[in-house]
């Protein structure tokens, strides 16, 4: 088992090398092999259960902030995979103990949509469905799947969570898509696999804190939009020191980098409290998944902000500051529906 300690350090110590790749990452369209294997071996996606998490919700959105400013499809990835096992406290341990049947921990993806149809007794449950657009899909193992129970004719169904192999699912190609594009996302559909006892879990009344998948997944883009901002300063030191001083160098807007820097501390500040369990001083009732998104369309408008700012270099695809506003840019599209299906599912 990793410790906290450890794995705060084995991933910092990757960055630099996310950094590097990350132009190598948009171009190929997938995350190095070697880097997710240095994140897996890390500790970044362990399977770590509730009684033992202590501070790792805390230690998870510092990290996923580093590792998105460097790159915003790994850290994109890195939240979605960290955050599995808040959907698996959902289910029983038969669940829990399907997936360390394997050497290590596995690499889960998951989608809460739910766009599966569970029939049959609890014994004998049998699913079909098709899901769009799996964030992690192409590097996962097992697939947390959202579904709909149809136990009644003309009801809808109870809402939860299937665990399926991938080998038993059909996958797309890669997602194409113009931000976010290593994010290793496909379309994935299953027709008639099995389902044993205990991988299928009842959301409606098994309770469970789904918040944290939020607040992980928030801080990614909060995360790549600090690194925007702080690679577009660092870009315009440079440039000014390159032309001795000279004012056309200045590739800065002072105003919207000082109120991208605001928003981007605010939305850090807000989901830094979600993970460190901070309580309202004045015991004001807060929605958290409402804070989330306020942390995510903070995270899109400071990033709009400074790339506002690139002036000529706007048209550049290979600038690392035009990368990452598209990777937010396309983020807050999935943020955005992931956070509202984390609240429907009964976070």
């Amino acid at each position: 088992m990793h410790t906290h300690t450890a794995l705060r350090d084995r991933v910092e110590d990757l960055v630099p090398r996310i950094r590097e790749e990350a132009a190598r990452t948009e171009a190929e369209r997938r995350i190095p092999t070697e880097v997710l294997a240095a994140l897996l071996d890390a500790g970044a996606f362990s399977l770590v259960p509730a009684a033992e998490r202590g501070d790792r919700e805390a230690e998870l959105v510092e990290l996923v902030r580093t590792v998105a400013a460097a790159c915003g499809s790994t850290g994109w990835v890195t939240a979605a995979g960290s955050a599995v096992p808040w959907l698996l406290d959902l289910f029983p341990q038969a669940a829990w103990a399907r997936l360390h049947d394997e050497a290590g921990d596995p690499l889960v993806a998951f989608s809460p949509e739910p766009a599966g149809r569970l029939v049959g007794p609890e014994d004998e449950l049998v699913l079909n469905g098709q899901w769009t657009a799996v964030t992690g899909a192409a590097n996962a193992s097992w697939l947390l799947l959202g579904v709909r129970r149809h136990e009644v004719p003309g009801e809808p169904g109870r809402a939860g969570l299937a665990l399926v192999p991938v080998a038993d699912c059909e996958l797309s190609d890669p997602v194409d898509t113009v931000g976010l594009t290593a994010s290793g996302a496909q379309d994935v559909r299953v027709r008639g696999a099995a389902i044993p006892v205990g991988s299928w879990a009842d959301a409606e009344h098994r309770g469970a804190d789904l918040r944290a998948i939020g607040t992980i997944a928030a801080m990614a883009l909060v995360g790549s939009a600090a690194g925007a901002l702080v690679t577009h300063l660092d870009q315009s030191r440079q440039r000014l020191a390159l032309s001795h001083g000279g004012e056309d160098a200045l590739d800065l807007s002072p105003a919207r980098i000082a109120r991208a820097a605001s928003l981007v501390d605010g939305a850090a500040l807000v989901l830094r409290e979600q993970a460190t369990g901070h309580h309202d001083p004045d015991d004001q009732p807060r929605d958290p998944f409402e804070d989330q998104l306020y942390a995510v369309d903070r995270a899109v408008e400071a990033t709009a902000l400074v790339f506002a700012s690139l002036r000529a270099h706007a048209l550049d695809n290979g600038d690392p500051v035009a990368r990452l506003w598209r990777d937010v840019r396309v983020g807050g599209y999935h943020a955005r529906a992931l956070i509202t299906r984390l609240r429907a599912l009964g976070g």
